[in-house]
């Protein structure tokens, strides 16, 4: 177990802490590389440590693993297959797409007891009021000690590319980055502390403030997709929990004040000098504007291109640079040069369409009912009579769904911090199910 919290901690932590270590350049590109492939080692550490003390391997009996090992075959060969493209820039993308399942395998072999389960919660929990309180602080310090758990960039030796963080890119501006090195990935741990919070079911006046709490950081942050999504999700939960009776309270009031409340925000955004990254810029028509040149475009102009293109089938491998000059080649001519001016930059916004690009309809319909076929046992589990389980079925459906949800405005599924929650709450939900199965075997052998 405290491998696992070693391998949770470090996927947190690292970007303040190399940064405090003043690693820079190359060594922090392998530094990082190292942490990240903690996640991989720790599956076949735990596949040799059950084989030596002769435990049997398990799996959840949803039958996703097998369809991830499809997928992670398949984007492997068709890495391979596309010769034009970047080799080691595929492999490295397959590997940080994937990089955090392999996580999912390993939980139900490390934490294999219901006591182990409630505490990985608990460890989780923690790890997440952790970076609140920092975020708090940051809030409360300003530019100045945001600064101090600024990360280094460095310089991806694979694909010769430099990596540098919103963080460094944008000082001047207010937001919160906790110890991950940006406000996104902050945004999304913050998220998923409301889904632990909704889990419950039960709300406390603590749960409600920490919830407020966890909306309004999520706002301080910077990132308006995660904290719309947030407050969608929230608000939708909560819908489905009340009465008939004041669900119909709550549309009818909904249904008379928001008009009001839109017309007076409308008139506030009016008011201000437009600028991208404000709040109010996404109620002035020059917002709709801006994203026809970035996520909408891709889905509203790129896309249905795409799709008359045989190679949608196959898909062009997971190298954005190869996949840029295929689609300035084949569709420059019919999509917009301001579109086309910022592709490469916001293709995996809309993380649909780099899906489909990177690894065709057949890939993308294997990644989809992976997550399908975890989705739907969960919702069916979401209600069990066991506390346990229902809470970390909740969890998992939650976090799936807000994953898919923010894919359509950020790289989500690629993200360091949602992606490792997502499949470390997959694989205690896994491993919930395997406890009460071998519970309920046992109690049936005379």
């Amino acid at each position: 177990m405290y491998f696992l919290y070693f391998v949770i901690s470090i996927t947190i932590l690292q970007e303040a802490l190399f940064g405090f270590l003043g690693l820079t350049g190359t060594p922090l590109f392998f530094m990082r590389a190292l942490a990240d492939q903690l996640s991989i080692l720790i599956f076949f550490y735990a596949i040799l440590r059950n084989l030596s003390d002769r435990i049997p391997l398990t799996i959840g009996g949803t039958g996703y693993e097998r369809l991830f090992i499809i997928f992670f075959g398949y984007s492997i060969s068709i890495s391979i297959l596309t010769t034009q493209s970047n080799l080691s820039t595929n492999l490295a993308e397959v590997i940080v797409l994937n990089r955090f399942i392999f996580l999912s395998l390993t939980v139900p072999m490390i934490a294999n007891t219901q006591i182990k389960l409630e505490k990985l919660l608990r460890f989780v929990w923690l790890m997440i009021a952790l970076q609140a309180t920092i975020g708090l602080i940051q809030k409360i310090g300003g530019v100045q000690v945001v600064d101090l758990f600024r990360p280094n960039d460095y310089l991806n030796v694979m694909t010769g590319s430099e990596r540098s963080f919103t963080s460094n890119r944008g000082l001047n501006r207010q937001m919160l980055i906790g110890t991950v090195g940006d406000f996104i990935t902050f945004g999304y741990l913050m998220f998923v502390g409301i889904i632990i919070l909704l889990s419950k079911r039960i709300f406390t006046i603590k749960a409600s403030t920490l919830l407020v709490c966890f909306l309004a950081l999520i706002f301080f942050s910077g990132s308006r997709t995660i904290f719309l999504s947030a407050l969608l999700v929230t608000a939708v939960y909560l819908f489905t929990k009340i009465s008939v009776r004041w669900r119909l309270l709550a549309v009818f009031s909904g249904a008379t004040i928001a008009p009001w409340i839109l017309s007076v925000i409308i008139q506030m955004a009016a008011g201000v000098e437009f600028e991208y990254s404000t709040f109010l810029a996404i109620f002035r028509p020059e917002f709709i504007e801006s994203l026809m040149q970035q996520r909408l475009g891709h889905a509203l102009l790129y896309l249905p291109n795409l799709v008359k293109d045989p190679v949608v089938i196959f898909g062009l491998s997971p190298d954005r640079v190869f996949a840029t000059e295929y689609v300035l080649k084949n569709f420059g001519d019919v999509l917009p040069f301001v579109f086309m001016a910022t592709f490469i930059d916001t293709l995996e916004d809309f993380y649909p369409a780099a899906l489909i690009t990177y690894y065709g309809l057949i890939g993308s319909a294997l990644f989809y009912a992976m997550h399908f076929r975890i989705l739907r046992s969960a919702w069916q589990d979401r209600l069990h009579q066991d506390p346990l389980v229902a809470r970390l079925a909740r969890i998992a459906v939650l976090l799936i769904f807000s994953t898919h949800l923010l894919s359509l405005g950020n790289q989500s599924f690629e993200n360091r911090g949602l992606s490792l929650m997502l499949w470390l709450s997959v694989g205690m939900y896994m491993s919930i199910r395997i406890i009460k199965h071998r519970a309920t075997v046992s109690a049936r052998v005379p």
